[in-house]
């Protein structure tokens, strides 16, 4: 019986300064390096998720409920308890990609197991969207543990222990639609260098506020508590329920609130982990869903969105969302287009492939805010992003930028333009891959021949698009 492989990789990375669910490329099943001994009495963990593109199948959706670890001396700790609310997954989504998941306290010293609890249930989205299969990981109903054993992992020595759910080693069977998985252990150095970006969805409550530095602090269930958060250029504060925009120093401590933004973990176990958010939202106490993707259909105020992202477990490639109540931090309803890439809340009704999203926000991305189009009324958004290629990088963080196919969907002709990234965020790579001749697609406005990024995406700058072939590296 012929069983395909799921040609992607989840990991999850232990860290003194960081416990990390990440992903490189599906690798070998290298194991830890034996480790000295460590005499200090805790160490802070902080988790990522990660994954590779899959090449059998578009999206593979899994539940993570809980990731424990056991010590020598047969001691169980719990790096991360989402049973309450299981953290939903697109492995596909998270290519070359590290998601913070959580930040614990554990004792410090080797440990040698891990259990990793997951839903049972995997949906398996065909490359072309027309259909989504539900595999399962066990027999029954009941949720599926993996156990990781003969670790070696000491706290003293390094801060990251790395698990690949290598997807390039699943396999799924038809007859049976059991999907059986593959954990391996990498090194962490390996695994870290291949991410172009690490971003974390917070959702907790306002500590405190630093209106002079631009930041509050968060406490999170997942990741912990003193989260330190920062806003980027242009970022928006929206309040979920009514739709307004507020000010920094309206969010008093205790707001309960969510952001999704670019992380970066501190230097030491000392630091804060810091998160960049471009969004920030007043949640409601009624329970929201969220996602993300890009625009398929647009049928008067129902907008038909190819998933990437979401919090609950789709029944098929794509969910309605009605934005006719919805409010736009970033865009405007007539910005809606095919090829656009948005990220939604609000409450769902109907299950599976009939789902249907009520919107209260739609955030378009890479589009500009509303004090930003007032600022600049004769900008024109560019919608599905516009591909060229880098020429002279300038130290004034401008570009020049050839586009030698003209897109319809912006308007944006062939020819020679000037690209502004100040304030500019980069969804896959980093300033530092600004290089001539490197592909670019970038997202923002266009006045003329210039176009002011909001979002940059550089091709091949880190990470790899698809899993390495076992035992290479």
């Amino acid at each position: 019986m012929t069983r395909p492989r799921l040609n992607q990789s989840l990991i999850l990375t232990l860290s003194t300064a960081a416990l990390a669910v990440l992903s490189a490329c599906g690798g070998g099943g290298d194991t830890a390096s034996t480790m000295p001994t460590t005499t200090a009495a805790s160490v802070t963990l902080q988790t990522y998720i990660t994954d590779n593109l899959a090449t059998e199948y578009a999206k593979v959706w899994v539940t993570i409920k809980k990731i424990t670890a056991t010590d020598s001396t047969g001691a169980a700790v719990t790096l991360l308890d989402a049973t309450a609310a299981p953290v939903v997954v697109n492995l596909s989504s998270l290519a070359d990609v590290g998601q913070f998941m959580s930040s614990v306290t554990v004792p410090a010293g080797i440990y040698t197991q891990l259990a990793v609890t997951l839903g049972n249930d995997v949906q398996l989205v065909s490359l072309d969207g027309a259909t989504t299969v539900t595999g399962q990981l066990g027999s029954g109903t009941s949720d599926f543990v993996w156990n990781v054993r003969n670790l070696n992992f000491d706290t003293a020595t390094t801060g990251q222990l790395v698990l690949d759910f290598n997807l390039a080693r699943f396999t799924y069977s038809a007859a049976t639609g059991r999907v059986t998985p593959q954990v391996d252990v990498l090194h962490p150095t390996d695994a870290f260098r291949k991410f172009v970006r690490q971003q974390a969805e917070v959702h907790g409550t306002v500590q405190s506020v630093d209106t002079t530095a631009g930041t509050l602090t968060v406490n999170d269930s997942r990741l912990g508590t003193g989260v330190v958060v920062s806003l980027a250029t242009d970022a928006v504060i929206t309040n979920e329920s009514t739709g307004a925009t507020l000010t920094l120093a309206q969010l008093a401590a205790g707001t309960r609130i969510g952001i999704k933004g670019t992380v970066t973990p501190g230097a030491t176990t000392a630091d804060p982990v810091t998160v960049t958010a471009t969004v920030i939202h007043v949640e409601s106490a009624v329970a929201r869903a969220r996602g993300e993707g890009t625009v398929s259909a647009v049928n008067g105020s129902l907008v038909t969105v190819k998933l990437t992202d979401a919090n609950f477990l789709p029944g098929s490639d794509s969910v309605v969302v009605d934005v006719s109540e919805a409010s736009f931090p970033h865009g405007l309803v007539t910005d809606l287009a095919v090829g656009v890439a948005v990220s939604f809340r609000g409450q769902v009704s109907g299950i599976g492939s009939a789902a249907v999203i009520t919107a209260t926000t739609v955030d378009v991305r890479g589009a500009a805010s509303s004090t930003a189009r007032q600022a600049h009324p004769g900008h024109a958004y560019v919608g599905s992003g516009v591909r060229g290629t880098v020429g002279t990088v300038n130290t004034d963080g401008t570009f020049t930028f050839t586009v030698t196919a003209a897109n319809a969907s912006t308007a944006v002709a062939a020819g020679a333009y000037t690209v502004n990234t100040t304030g500019a965020t980069y969804h896959d790579g980093t300033s530092t891959c600004l290089l001539a001749g490197a592909t670019v697609k970038v997202l923002g406005t266009l006045s003329g021949t210039t176009l002011t990024a909001t979002v940059l995406d550089v091709d091949g700058c880190a990470g790899q698009r698809h899993s390495e072939p076992h035992g290479k590296r």
